[in-house]
């Protein structure tokens, strides 16, 4: 079903396919505010951790905006294109001081959930900016993903240095708390992160992240390090410990944009129970199967 959801805000948008469940808030940024497979939260729904909650998208490098997010393109009304049985599609107004604009495409399956997420330049000056998905997740379970390559830069050894809260998987730092390698993936066990911080990585195009029963993943873009936006990374996961929760980010490509020039971000997850004997809490060879079985789905989005 779509449409607005019924209840007392008529603005919840629902998007519910066989045993998956999607609310959109079109007017607190567009949104996907909750997302349940077989009942369970796959992120962090609103009212949960005040402030930060679901999926939203930012432009990259954090440095264009520092804190907070642009609202525009965060938290601000977004306008509803259009929208059928499986999917939505929203734009946010223009962002009068970075001179960017968002707009978002969402897709749901009976097992999946695709996005498209549009950054254009409607300013008058070029802009260096790469595309960013930032999802609120529960501080549980396993994180898993296949590395990619070591940074080796300066400039990331020095922004740790300036906030020792910034890892990064380079050649010249030590080791980020609670990230292992095995099976030819590496994992992080959510719980062995102790202090706040943010773990920046080359993955190869997807991350998981398993909890309470379920296991999502996500695929996106696979990229370079010479691609990523300054002291980015293709992967960042951030472990808030004060508010109780995670985030899993994924970025694209950075590039300049012309005026009047956009790119677009293809992003899919994929959801599946846990089958009962494969543990949630480790890094195991059924692991790696179930999820190297659930990249060769067929694409949601073609």
């Amino acid at each position: 079903m779509t449409g607005p959801a019924t209840g007392t805000d008529p603005t919840v948008w629902r998007l519910d396919r066989g045993p998956l469940q999607a609310r959109i808030l079109p007017q607190q940024g567009g949104r996907l505010a909750v997302l349940r497979f077989r009942g369970v939260d796959a992120i962090v729904p609103p009212g949960r951790v005040p402030g930060f909650w679901g999926d939203t998208f930012w432009p990259s490098p954090q440095s264009l905006f520092d804190w907070p997010p642009p609202a525009t393109l965060d938290g601000a009304p977004y306008e509803v294109l259009g929208a059928g049985p499986d999917r939505i599609a929203l734009r946010s107004r223009p962002d009068a001081r970075l001179g960017l604009q968002v707009e978002k495409l969402c897709v749901v399956g009976d097992d999946a959930v695709g996005f498209a997420f549009t950054l254009g330049n409607v300013g008058r000056q070029p802009r260096g900016v790469a595309p960013w998905q930032v999802t609120r997740a529960p501080r549980a379970g396993l994180l898993v993903w296949q590395p990619g390559q070591r940074f080796d830069d300066d400039d990331r050894v020095v922004k740790h240095v300036e906030d020792p809260g910034c890892w990064y998987w380079h050649d010249r730092l030590p080791d980020f708390a609670g990230h292992e390698q095995i099976h030819g993936h590496a994992a992080i066990r959510v719980p062995d992160v102790t202090t706040t911080s943010k773990f920046f990585t080359d993955a190869r195009g997807w991350a998981a992240h398993v909890h309470s029963g379920l296991v999502v993943l996500r695929i996106f873009p696979d990229i370079e390090p010479d691609q990523m936006a300054p002291r980015q990374a293709e992967l960042e996961l951030f472990f808030g410990l004060e508010r109780d929760y995670i985030e899993v980010e994924n970025q694209g490509p950075y590039r300049a944009l012309e005026p009047g020039e956009a790119l677009t971000y293809h992003v899919e997850w994929r959801i599946a129970s846990l089958p009962p004997g494969i543990p949630a809490d480790r890094l195991t060879p059924e692991l790696v199967d179930l999820i190297e079985q659930m990249r060769r789905r067929p694409a949601l989005l073609r």
